[in-house]
């Protein structure tokens, strides 16, 4: 169950937004009467609930809006239990100064955003002997360290009395998400995704839509992207849409993992048992390590963006490799991994000289493909094609050096920078093949130029998919979903599709 926090400092704004929580399919408000501005007027609160509510009065000193005095907000609370709230949010210290009573139940709540303690067990057990219903944590993750010890002590924790643990930051998103595997009875979202309570908190409709939230259990297996940075990834609403609709009992988080910070946060989290990752910036090399068996292509390219975990056992894949070829293989007029491939001897021209242009331009050279290589630091550029084995040609030169295929492996153009593109119009040519790596937006101003010019197009989306998609089979073996994936995609940018 989700619980959606509100909080408004006018009681008629908030009681509009439970009202429109509950038609938008809210099971559980947690209703924050610390952020009105008047006088709480609990009759007017509580003579109509659309939903269930935990009550809550949260102190400055917690990261609320309280400006009253705490004999007051006990009052407040007292009262509340009297008019029969399903639950009452109580922090640990003051917990034992409100008898139960009735049928309101209580949630012993500890809260800090400075830090995550080290003695977490102890405050767990504090709130425990509170005479607590559900037990909640939350802190502050400093580290991946102390998001995985919030999520940890709250499982081992939900073996007596049910607990909520959520590490607060961009470190600890995933511990909103898997709380409900691990025994908790519920998790906190925001309804607007404008307006959120606290560091890290997701948006009711993401963990609806993105994560399909209520469908985790127990037995859900635990993929996940990681990263740095990694809040904007597509990935996870992809992955879980395919999940979703092959009715696999999985699921795929988003794990801030910061540069140089790889292995040790792997070990921390190797009690979650995670049996696949997608790696993106900045480790596709540092996993490297990692891995004890890898394919072809991550052995030769020295980059790797898929791990496949079994038994122990970390297999590394990139499958960027093969979905950039494929998506030009079926452009050109070919199928994807033909023997004799439609590349061999067309004149590509790459833009850019990172790790997505290194990728592709490796691989048109293996299919036989002519390749040159363009960046705005030449210097680079003559380095990386020396290394793949291709030419080098200068900046300057770009939009006047003849190709077939013309691929954008640069950041320009990506969102917000939408109205930027890496050619002038002139480099684009009728009949050409124009691909752009960028997926948001999914429509380029590179993309717009080519087809004014009658050039046949190839978006970052089509990639992206591919390689989604190959990713889902190897850590799934089965099919893929694609429309499903691709949906998920539009619907994640805003695209209407046709």
């Amino acid at each position: 169950m989700i619980c959606v926090t509100l909080g408004r400092g006018r009681h008629r704004t908030l009681l509009e937004e439970w009202k429109q929580a509950a038609e938008a399919g809210a099971e559980l408000v947690e209703l924050r009467v610390d952020c009105l501005r008047s006088e709480i007027n609990l009759k007017r609160l509580l003579s109509d609930r659309p939903t269930p509510l935990v009550f809550t009065i949260r102190r400055g000193a917690d990261g609320g809006l309280w400006r009253g005095n705490e004999e007051k907000r006990l009052l407040l609370i007292r009262e509340a239990i009297v008019a029969g709230v399903d639950y009452v949010d109580l922090e640990v210290d003051i917990a034992r100064s409100i008898p139960r009573f009735g049928k309101t139940k209580r949630i012993v709540s500890y809260h800090n955003f400075r830090e995550t303690p080290e003695d977490l067990d102890a405050i767990v057990a504090q709130a425990r002997e509170a005479n607590a219903d559900i037990v909640k944590i939350a802190t502050m993750a400093k580290t991946v360290s102390d998001a995985s010890r919030v999520l940890e002590t709250a499982a081992r924790s939900s073996e007596s009395v049910p607990t909520i643990g959520l590490a607060m930051g961009p470190l600890g998103v995933f511990t909103r998400i898997l709380g409900r595997k691990y025994g908790a009875p519920f998790t906190y979202a925001g309804f607007n995704p404008e307006r959120t309570f606290a560091p890290g908190m997701l948006s009711f409709d993401e963990l609806r839509r993105d994560y399909a939230y209520n469908r985790i259990t127990k037995d859900s297996l635990v993929y996940a992207v990681i990263g740095d940075p990694i809040a904007h990834s597509l990935s996870p609403a992809v992955h879980n849409a395919a999940f979703q609709k092959l009715g696999l009992h999985a699921v795929y988080v988003p794990l801030l993992i910061p540069s140089g910070k790889l292995r040790p946060s792997l070990e921390t989290l190797s009690w979650l048992d995670l049996r696949g990752l997608s790696v993106t910036i900045p480790h596709k090399e540092a996993i490297l390590p990692m891995l004890k068996q890898v394919d072809g292509a991550v052995e030769r390219l020295k980059a790797c963006n898929t791990v496949v975990i079994k038994d122990g056992v970390w297999t590394g894949h990139n499958t960027d490799y093969h979905a950039a070829l494929g998506v030009l293989e079926e452009a050109v007029g070919g199928s994807p991994g033909d023997e004799n491939s439609v590349l061999v001897d067309k004149q590509v021209l790459i833009l850019g000289a990172g790790g997505v242009a290194r990728t592709i331009a490796y691989g048109l050279v293996r299919r036989g493909a002519g390749v040159a290589l363009t960046n705005r630091d030449d210097e680079r550029a003559a380095r990386v094609a020396s290394e793949i084995g291709c030419r080098h040609v200068s900046w300057a030169a770009r939009a006047s050096t003849p190709c077939d295929i013309l691929i954008n492996g640069t950041p320009v153009g990506m969102y917000p920078n939408l109205d930027e593109t890496p050619v002038p119009p002139a480099a684009f040519r009728a009949g050409m093949v124009a691909f752009d790596t960028i997926y948001h937006p999914e429509n380029t101003m590179f993309l717009k130029l080519a087809r004014e010019r009658e050039c046949k197009t190839v978006s970052g989306v089509d990639m992206f998919v591919r390689q989604a998609a190959l990713q889902f089979t190897l850590f799934t073996g089965r099919e893929a979903p694609v429309e499903v994936m691709r949906e998920a995609v539009a619907r994640k940018l805003g695209v209407t599709r046709d």
